[in-house]
């Protein structure tokens, strides 16, 4: 019998996926429980739609993730803050200032501590599975 799985169901499947069981364990069990549906070929069509849709989306998001890496990997950003005469700037630099300057998300930007300081800094950005890296040259106005 088809069913398809509307969760996560251990050593059967993941959710959406279209698995063969036994007749008795599928009715008995998975549908039973809210855990499948019968799969009947307008339903199968349906998920195999779905899939390639996400397969396409997630291919898609995936070009993007790489095109930005190949923009930012290895180049210098400059950033200009207020400072005082030694160095230290009146408001720090946080990952939300890196990120609205690269153009990515906040959470892919790996900083341990808010820059506080004029200089350069070597940073690492996190974008999917790619790891790229840059370096921001903080100068005072």
């Amino acid at each position: 019998m088809k069913v398809i799985l509307l969760k996560n169901v251990r050593k059967v499947g993941q959710k959406g996926d279209v698995v063969e069981v036994a007749e008795g364990y599928g009715r008995n069990f998975l549908i039973k429980n809210g855990l499948a549906k019968i799969g009947v070929g307008g339903e199968l069509k349906k998920i195999k739609h779905q899939k390639e849709v996400a397969d396409k989306t997630k291919e898609k998001n995936q070009k993007k993730e790489e095109e930005k890496f190949r923009k930012i990997n290895k180049q210098t950003f400059s950033i200009s803050k207020p400072s005082n005469d030694v160095g230290h700037l009146f408001a720090s630099i946080r990952k939300k200032d890196i990120a609205d300057l690269l153009n990515v998300e906040e959470k892919s930007i790996i900083l341990t501590e808010d820059i506080k300081e004029v200089g350069e800094y070597n940073l690492k950005i996190q974008l999917s599975n790619l790891k790229a890296k840059i370096t921001l040259i903080v100068k005072a106005s």
